[in-house]
């Protein structure tokens, strides 16, 4: 099954019914202190194109690679699973 065209993917898994993510909009926060030159860049992670909206409760494998990739952002702590909805242990709805 391709799920590649489709933003978000509901999914059953343990009895549960979850919006898995295959779109998210991500920002980023800037810290910078001109004593030391410490600087941090902090993203944001919101469902689909909702730009500065709820972060998502799930996103594909492919979406939380990528995140990493680009922002160095691990989604687990983002507080955000990765279900992949291919997997034998999820039903897609």
């Amino acid at each position: 099954m391709d799920l590649s065209g489709r933003d978000r993917i509901v999914v059953e898994k343990d009895g549960e019914e979850i919006d898995v993510f295959n779109h998210v909009s991500v920002s980023t926060h800037h810290y910078v202190n001109s004593v030391n030159g410490y600087e941090t860049f902090e993203p944001t992670v919101s469902k689909g194109d909702m730009g500065d909206g709820p972060k998502p409760e799930a996103v594909t494998p492919r979406i939380a690679e990528m995140l990493w990739h680009e922002f160095h952002a691990e989604v687990e702590d983002l507080g955000i699973d990765v279900i992949d909805p291919e997997s034998e242990e999820v039903d897609v709805l």
